[in-house]
């Protein structure tokens, strides 16, 4: 194994006036073009949000050791992080201005074992049912080479954020 990688993270939070005024998708596609800061999570998994439009989002990252398990593979934890990460701005993205949401269930099926072999990843979630009170959606982890390597699905209550 390579030697233990340092992060670092500069924490910075959305204007608030920003947050509620406007609707999830064009706080999306601010965050997509850079003019919104990287949440700190997003940052500490080391992932790039990289396509949004209403119902879905992208988002790719790349396996390294530091998220291995004791089994010399990516831990689960980083895979459903990851997917969780393309539920919330896909389900973001389908609310209204003074609208939020908080995940009500995640469920994440592994179908193969990531390791840094698999160079990158990229996951896509797409709504699947946009309610005034929940909204679900489901998404895959795809490799370079189109193997699905964990599917899930979610599902969240919608919030009001005034």
């Amino acid at each position: 194994m390579s030697e233990p990688a340092l992060i670092s993270i500069n924490v910075h939070h959305p204007p608030l006036y920003i947050v509620g005024t406007m609707s999830g998708l064009q706080t999306a596609q601010l965050a997509l073009d850079g003019k919104l800061a990287t949440p700190p999570i997003i940052a500490t998994l080391g992932i790039s949000l990289v396509e949004v439009a209403e119902g879905r989002a992208a988002f790719e990252g790349s396996p390294a050791e530091w998220q291995y398990n004791q089994l010399a593979t990516v831990h689960g934890g980083w895979l459903s992080a990851l997917l969780d990460s393309a539920f919330g701005y896909a389900v973001n993205t389908v609310l209204p201005a003074g609208r939020g949401f908080a995940t009500l269930d995640l469920h994440v099926r592994f179908v193969r074992a990531v390791t840094v072999a698999v160079s990158r990843l990229r996951v896509e979630a797409q709504v699947t049912h946009a309610g005034s009170r929940t909204v679900t959606a489901e998404g895959r982890i795809v490799g370079p080479d189109a193997k699905v390597y964990a599917t899930g699905t979610t599902s969240c209550l919608v919030l009001r954020t005034e």
